[in-house]
């Protein structure tokens, strides 16, 4: 795939350079490197239980170039991943952490791998308003247009892209996509409808391998600012999610076994953000919703997700505080026992923008926060983020994962832990800073610290869980 995709950008650019009178292509290398150390203490398992004590390396180095021509636009990445320190005893009841996930996937405490990251051509600006993406791709659903309304993409960017579809962009490893993406694009409205295939990625060392057995319908019509709601970007969206994997995990409340993955799901839904001046800042306010069905292996499915949250800056104060909360409902199952699942089922996202801590996912949950950012220099950005989380139904368990990591294997990409019969999950007080101090290079770090709630003492003996970052960037 990569040879005929590399071989189809070439000839493309070399056919309008031919064909066309206009400057020399415009080629952009680009080198980005991530280096990141993780520090867990998971909650305490039970006697015999894992060691909740881990510390490991990651390396992520990505580099390409882009090239763009008149209506051309193409880029090819290499993507290469290496760890140290994995740890191969973080286990029982459970990975305790990130850094078993990783280990769990690949059996090697120095796991690293090489992989095709993006091949893709775009045809942009074509007659008609048209633009066509073909190959290895990055998406996020939710975020196919840009508003041009920097509040509103800010908000976009922290929570709503990628609720359902996303590159596992925590995960160094990630995930793309293979496949085309078409949009119809004027002034006040863009269409976009694109067929994906994922492939391995997040926390599977295998990555860039493309995942046949799942295939993406994704439709989405977003309007500019104004254009349908007064200061409000307006999106309606429908997806379809067949997954045919040969996968033995279930992640669900049946208690049922699978030889595979029988899983076919639609999902229809829309958001509304804006943003607006008041007095001596500005306001912000989103929700989102989306409604299931389809099938879940031989049950019927049926589900919804809902999102309302809102903020507030003081653009001339000290600091700039901007305040916001918000709820987030994702329906659980109620009876193990019928003939429906009514467990939210995320598919494809980036969970960890709505879960920092990556101890929870939104599926069978009720999160209700408040955040707080602060800028104390242009450069420093502070964000603290309080989290009072609960399980929608305590038939059902607590999930973690973000979809999809293989093709085939014992692993789904989401897990599941007991309820112990009730829906108190955890309180995570969290605190991240993001340091640019060129427009190259940034240091970032975060910190939380998760409670035990009751369902959390039905499997661990103690807490609570803190987990730990330090990340160093830079891009060329």
């Amino acid at each position: 795939m990569a040879a005929v995709l590399a071989a189809l950008v070439v000839a493309a650019a070399a056919d309008l350079a031919y064909a066309q009178t206009t400057p020399p292509p415009a080629v952009q290398p680009f080198v980005r490197n991530w280096t990141r150390l993780e520090i867990w203490r998971y909650f305490e398992p039970p006697p015999g239980g894992g060691d909740a004590k881990t510390a490991h390396v990651g390396n992520r180095l990505q580099a390409g170039v882009r090239l763009r021509r008149g209506v051309v636009d193409a880029t090819v990445a290499l993507q290469y991943v290496q760890f140290a320190g994995l740890p191969d005893d973080a286990f029982g009841p459970g990975a305790l952490g990130t850094g078993a996930l990783y280990f769990d996937h690949s059996g090697d405490r120095e796991s690293r791998q090489l992989f095709l990251k993006a091949a893709n051509l775009a045809l942009r600006r074509l007659p008609g308003g048209f633009e066509v993406q073909i190959g290895r791709m990055p998406y996020a659903s939710g975020g196919e247009r840009a508003s041009g309304v920097p509040r509103i993409e800010t908000v976009k960017r922290q929570r709503l892209d990628a609720r359902l579809v996303g590159e596992f962009e925590w995960s160094l490893f990630q995930r793309a996509f293979d496949g085309i993406r078409v949009d119809w694009v004027s002034p006040s409205w863009q269409a976009t409808a694109a067929l994906f295939r994922p492939t391995q990625g997040g926390f599977e060392d295998a990555a860039g391998v493309g995942i046949d057995d799942i295939e993406l319908l994704s439709a989405a019509v977003t309007s500019a600012p104004g254009a349908a709601v007064p200061g409000s970007e307006l999106q309606v969206f429908a997806q379809h999610y067949r997954d045919d994997r040969r996968v033995t995990a279930r992640p669900d409340n049946t208690g049922r076994r699978a030889t595979q993955v029988d899983v076919r799901v639609t999902t229809v839904g829309g958001h509304l953000v804006s943003a607006r001046s008041a007095g001596p800042g500005e306001w912000d306010a989103l929700f989102w919703g989306a409604a299931q069905l389809g099938s879940w292996y031989e049950l019927d499915h049926r589900a919804l997700g809902v999102s309302a949250e809102g903020g507030y800056q003081w653009s001339a104060a000290p600091w700039t505080p901007w305040v916001r909360a918000g709820y987030l409902l994702a329906t659980g199952d109620g009876d193990p026992n019928d003939e429906s699942h009514g467990t939210f089922f995320p598919m494809l996202p980036t969970a960890r923008r709505y879960a920092q801590s990556t101890l929870y996912t939104l599926a069978n949950l009720r999160d209700a926060f408040v955040q707080l950012i602060v800028r104390p220099r242009a450069a420093i950005a502070v964000r603290t983020d309080l989290h009072l989380v609960s399980l929608d139904s305590a038939a059902d368990g607590w999930y973690s994962g973000s979809g999809a990591t293989q093709e085939e294997g014992r692993i789904f990409g989401y897990s599941l832990r007991p309820s112990n019969g009730a829906r108190r999950l955890m309180d995570v007080l969290e605190a991240s800073i993001d340091w640019r101090l060129t427009p190259q290079w940034s240091v970032n770090a975060y910190v939380a610290v998760a409670s035990r709630g009751r369902v959390v003492r039905g499997t661990f003996a103690g807490g609570p869980a803190t987990c730990f970052y330090l990340e160093h960037a830079v891009q060329f």
